[in-house]
């Protein structure tokens, strides 16, 4: 009786072909952690292996990748970004058939080189830049989903730790003014009221960008 290999066999395969592919890209793979690392200046670039539990042999192997730029001495997270996000209508890959496996393989492997590699590089040769891009746009990567530019709070805090005071303020006036016009008159609200007798926001978003505005002497956008 012949022995197939198994949907873990073939993702464990999978793996370990497009992180030999990445490993002159500067990345180390943890094979127990499904993950590939890079250190990059005060940041760690990590790439982790994802796939599903729904799984079916011969028919379906989910894969898709999680990209992240992590705080390399805090663990802070400043951005994260599914590589399917660089495909057309954000589609995870399916390796499961052998037939098309090695072109998945490959179009997997060009866009980590090609359009995630370059990204994460920037942290470490052009960080200025990073802060202009997130401050003049929210964010520095193509947006395959503009609901995404709400959270341009979560990238707050990458301007705060490596950022001016200018950037700072910049960037938290960017969010509040890209808010829809109704959730900009709950902020000011908010932000009077904690002003005023250090009431918490009524919005869970706000309640921490309120009382760090504060501390920084941030005022309102005009």
């Amino acid at each position: 009786m012949t022995d197939y290999p198994t949907g873990k066999d073939i993702f464990r395969e999978c793996c370990s072909k497009i992180a030999a592919a990445c490993a002159p890209c500067g990345f180390k793979y943890y094979k127990s952690r499904r993950k590939m690392i890079k250190p990059i200046g005060s940041f760690t670039a990590e790439i982790r292996f994802l796939s599903h539990s729904s799984n079916i042999a011969g028919i379906y192997l989910e894969f898709n990748t999680n990209c992240r730029i992590i705080n390399t001495h805090s663990g802070k997270v400043y951005w994260e970004i599914s590589l399917s996000s660089f495909r057309d209508k954000g589609k995870v890959w399916n390796l499961a058939k052998e037939a098309t496996r090695e072109r998945e393989l490959a179009e997997i492997i060009t866009l980590i080189q090609n359009r995630v590699v370059p990204l994460m590089d920037k942290y470490e040769t052009n960080l200025e830049e990073i802060l202009e891009e997130v401050i003049q746009t929210g964010w520095f990567l193509p947006q395959a989903n503009p609901i995404l530019e709400f959270y341009v709070l979560d990238v707050l805090d990458l301007v705060v730790d490596f950022g001016s005071p200018e950037q700072i303020r910049e960037c938290a006036h960017r969010y509040i003014r890209h808010l829809p016009e109704e959730m900009q008159k709950t902020f000011k609200n908010d932000y009077n009221a904690y002003q005023r007798d250090g009431q918490a926001a009524s919005t869970i978003a706000f309640r921490n960008l309120i009382p760090f505005m504060t501390e920084r002497n941030i005022s309102l956008p005009l």
